[in-house]
This record gives C-alpha cells, sequence and structure tokens, in this order.
C-alpha cells in the first residue's frame, strides 16, 4: 500500500509521506540535484515533516547546468535563492549544504545565512552519527562512515555494507531517524530526473 500510494503522490507532482514519519521530532532529512520544478513539493515535505536536520548534496539549481555554461549565472543564483530560502525559513535546526559541480561555493557563501556549507566533502557529527557528505560517491567511499550521503550519479544506488549506509539523494529522497538510526526511502516527483537533465520545461 506504502509503494502504491507513493507512486499516486510522484505522478501528482508530490512527495507522500508515511504516517510513521509524522509528528517524529529527530529526523533527518537528506535531498540532492534539486530541479526548479520539484521546489514545492520540497517546500511542503519540509513543512509538513519538520526534520530536526536538512542535508543536501549538491546542485541546487540541477536544471541549470552552470559547468558547463557560466552565462547561465543569473538564473543560478535566483533559483539557487529560492531553494536556500525553502531551507533556511524551516525549522530544521541545523542545514548542510554540499557543493556540486553546478554550484559555485563563493557565490552560495553569500546566499546563506545559517547553513553550513561543504565545499569539498567533509565529515559531520549528526544525532550522534558520523556523516560523510559530498557531492560524489567517490569521495565518500575512500573514507566511510556510518552515514555516507552522496548525489550525481543515479547508478550509484542506496546500499549498506554491514553497518555502514551509503546513501544517494539522486535515486531517492532519503529521511534518517535520529534516535533509531532506520532510514526511509522516499520517491520524488514523477519527471524529476526529466527536469534535471532538461528533457522537459519547468514551466515556472
Amino acid at each position: 500500500m506504502k509503494k502504491l500510494k507513493q507512486g499516486v503522490y510522484s505522478a501528482l507532482g508530490r512527495i507522500y509521506i508515511p504516517e510513521e514519519l509524522r509528528g517524529k521530532k529527530d529526523l533527518i532529512l537528506h535531498i540532492s540535484d534539486t530541479p526548479l520544478a520539484i521546489y514545492p513539493a520540497i517546500r511542503r515535505l519540509i513543512r509538513i515533516m519538520k526534520p530536526k536536520v536538512i542535508i543536501h548534496t549538491g546542485d541546487l539549481a540541477d536544471h541549470i547546468k552552470l559547468e558547463f555554461n557560466e552565462n547561465l549565472m543569473k538564473e543560478f543564483l535566483s533559483d539557487a535563492r529560492k531553494i536556500i530560502r525553502i531551507m533556511e525559513f524551516s525549522s530544521a535546526e541545523e542545514i548542510y549544504l554540499a557543493m556540486g559541480n553546478h554550484d559555485k561555493y563563493a557565490k552560495v557563501k553569500d546566499m546563506v545565512s545559517r547553513s553550513t556549507l561543504i565545499e569539498m566533502g567533509g565529515v559531520v557529527k549528526i544525532e550522534g552519527y558520523d556523516f560523510h557528505l559530498s557531492h560524489y560517491y567517490e569521495d565518500v567511499i575512500t573514507d566511510p562512515r556510518e552515514y555516507n550521503l552522496y548525489g550525481h550519479n543515479p547508478e550509484k544506488k542506496n546500499h549498506k555494507v554491514r553497518t555502514r549506509w551509503f546513501l544517494n539523494g539522486v535515486s531517492s529522497i532519503n529521511v534518517i531517524e535520529g534516535e533509531s538510526g532506520k532510514v526511509h526511502e522516499l520517491r520524488y516527483p514523477w519527471g524529476t530526473d526529466s527536469y534535471r537533465y532538461r528533457r522537459v520545461k519547468s514551466g515556472l
């Protein structure tokens, strides 16, 4: 039933939040590679879930491929500011942003007010666990911790090696319960990958 509901919500451009996650006070939310078209769904998710910690592992405005065309800087700044505001205007106590290949560290640094920026990957302590955060799987695999969060490559799926989690914010929205350490995978809205790879226009 949960998978069916996730599919229906995804088709409607929304994100299904399981009842078991509603009302919990210790949730850690992981997203990555977010195109403009899904910002409203992300805003709704954060408003309802009220995560204690938000982690974004890069490419804040993934519909803008800044690495390949810096003439898009104005558009990047406008749209990156929107997703940053969604996160920073939330009730989250901590926000971590790992920079992606289509982000500009110096520009993003000027836009944030209470987010912690991670330029080249790094390890942070959250809810008593060690988290290795990077845009790239290749970074976290060299120094794996209890939770290893990344994005960029959709082929590097979520998996667990002994006691260590490797979580890809491209293939799913990942939610970690701070107290139990349990991992939940939520589905992105339908068409997210198409918006990421610019196969359709967002209309926003």
